[in-house]
């Protein structure tokens, strides 16, 4: 038996033979190393599987010669739709719109070969093109039984080699649209694709009237060249400035439907438009129906229509970038309410017209009058003056004490004075301190939050806890717990701002 190493020896010794080398057939030349013995891997390197061999074949029927080249890769393609390969290919390539007939047979076996991994869900980093002939691939929905789940192994494939490579998106999140208009999918499986996200917020603007501040503020944070989140003054005061710029929005739109032929968000993002549209443009797709007519719509502003094979598109026009014109809006916005409150960083103003001036600064100057009119309308109590007046009404019940025979619940209303600053409750509840001070919040309109907080304890719990001890009184809760927040039930609001003590007859 001829062991490996035995070999290496007398190879060793043949190549050092001064005499061989100094021979005429061996001086001057230059030799590069090169195994002698090959594994089995290696010396099937470049042998042509069958499979391919047939593939390549159809490059040479008849008809391939005046059908297109995306025929021929779809024909390949469904012709090895199930093949799978065991051979590793390193090196990195380009080709631009690749297809199968461009890769050499160590090239398809190694794509086939990545293919085969990606479909057992182990994606992996590969030359470019074979990405690309993957996705054309599912595009034409080479290797799986529907449409439906095609597109979830595209989308899915679309967004994990972002981890690798991101160029690919650049086209592939129109193809994703483009592939649930032509196979007639569900518009559901895309609301989360950028082009179909920024119609969203779209629709949001233009059905302002429709929406919730929170959707508002959300369409135009998503939508404004100039970033919000990113405002100083934004960050110190976020719900004032939600607020006045969801206002100063809604005024210009009302402005303009009352005053201007186009809307404010015509103005902002023009109109709709219809033109020509290509299935799955810079891919290689290979149309089964050519001479079909439909019409899809992915939402109002956005949808497709064929006929006679040839597809448009009616949607907004420009492009699908942040708008500089609501940008401009929001800019005014942050630098007059910085300019109002005096803040320490100013902001110069954008260049906008004198109307959405003055419609902006009519929005700031209500703002502040609201808020002013709330502030002069709540009654503050002063808490700390809780303890005395317990102490007064402690003597005075002592006071107004006799046998139990002669007792009797009488009506008295505390002195006005005492009134001003807290109401009398009922001493038999044994309500906490806690419980009392939140219940005469509730009573004055005053900030029951504030005392939940210095008890740390949620307003609820104080709710129910006083509801358990009133229960006797009333054999009913006395304070609901709603949506809008606790409040005193108006049938025993009165009662209980009324003193319950004990009189002589």
């Amino acid at each position: 038996m001829v062991y490996l190493s035995d070999i290496k020896i007398i190879l060793d010794q043949v190549l050092s033979d001064e005499k061989l080398i100094n021979s005429k057939s061996f001086k001057g030349i230059v030799y590069k190393d090169e195994p002698i013995i090959r594994t089995a891997s290696q010396l099937n390197k470049y042998s042509t599987p069958k499979k391919i061999k047939e593939m390549k074949e159809i490059m040479y029927l008849p008809e391939a010669y005046w059908k297109t080249s995306a025929w021929l890769f779809y024909s390949q393609g469904k012709f090895m739709e199930y093949y799978e390969d065991n051979f590793v290919y390193n090196e990195e390539f380009t080709k631009y719109y690749p297809c199968y007939r461009d890769l050499s047979v160590e090239q398809l076996r190694g794509y086939f070969t990545w293919r085969k991994y990606v479909r057992n869900n182990m994606i992996q980093r590969a030359p470019l093109p074979f990405v690309y002939i993957y996705i054309y691939e599912l595009l034409n929905c080479i290797g799986f039984e529907s449409p439906e789940e095609c597109f979830i192994v595209l989308k899915n494939f679309c967004k994990e080699y972002l981890k690798y490579d991101n160029s690919v998106k650049k086209y592939t999140e129109n193809w994703l649209i483009d592939f649930i208009v032509y196979y007639e999918l569900s518009p559901e499986l895309i609301q989360d694709v950028h082009d179909i996200m920024y119609d969203t917020s779209l629709l949001t603007l233009m059905h302002w009237d429709q929406h919730n501040d929170n959707e508002v503020f959300q369409a135009i944070s998503d939508l404004s060249s100039y970033q919000i989140k990113e405002s100083l003054y934004y960050k110190t005061y976020p719900d004032e400035f939600k607020k006045v710029l969801i206002n100063s929005f809604k005024k210009i739109s009302e402005f303009f439907t009352a005053k201007r032929k186009l809307s404010f968000f015509t103005n902002l993002f023009g109109n709709i438009v219809e033109c020509n549209h290509n299935m799955f443009q810079s891919a290689i797709f290979y149309d089964r129906q050519p001479l079909r007519n439909c019409e899809f719509s992915i939402n109002e502003i956005h949808n497709y229509t064929c006929i006679n094979g040839r597809w448009s598109c009616k949607k907004i026009s420009g492009n699908r970038n942040k708008n500089s014109k609501l940008g401009d809006l929001v800019k005014v916005v942050d630098s007059l309410l910085r300019e109002k409150n005096n803040f320490r960083y100013k902001l110069s103003c954008a260049d906008v017209s004198k109307t959405t001036m003055k419609l902006i600064q009519n929005a700031i100057d209500e703002y502040y009058a609201e808020i002013k009119r709330i502030e002069s309308q709540m009654i503050t109590i002063d808490l700390s003056k809780l303890d005395e007046i317990r102490k007064s009404a402690d003597i005075t019940r002592e006071k107004l004490l006799v046998d139990e025979e002669e007792y009797e619940i009488t009506e008295i209303f505390v002195n006005k004075k005492d009134a001003s600053e807290v109401p009398c409750i009922y001493p038999e509840s044994q309500l906490d301190k806690d419980e009392k001070e939140f219940l005469i919040a509730l009573l004055y309109n005053s900030d029951f939050m504030a005392i939940a907080r210095k008890y740390g304890k949620m307003p609820s719990i104080l709710a129910d806890s006083i509801n358990g001890k009133l229960f006797d009184s009333f054999s009913d809760i006395v304070i609901d717990f709603s949506d809008d927040g606790p409040y005193i039930i108006n049938d025993y609001l009165d009662e209980i701002k009324k003193c319950f003590i004990r009189s002589k007859k």
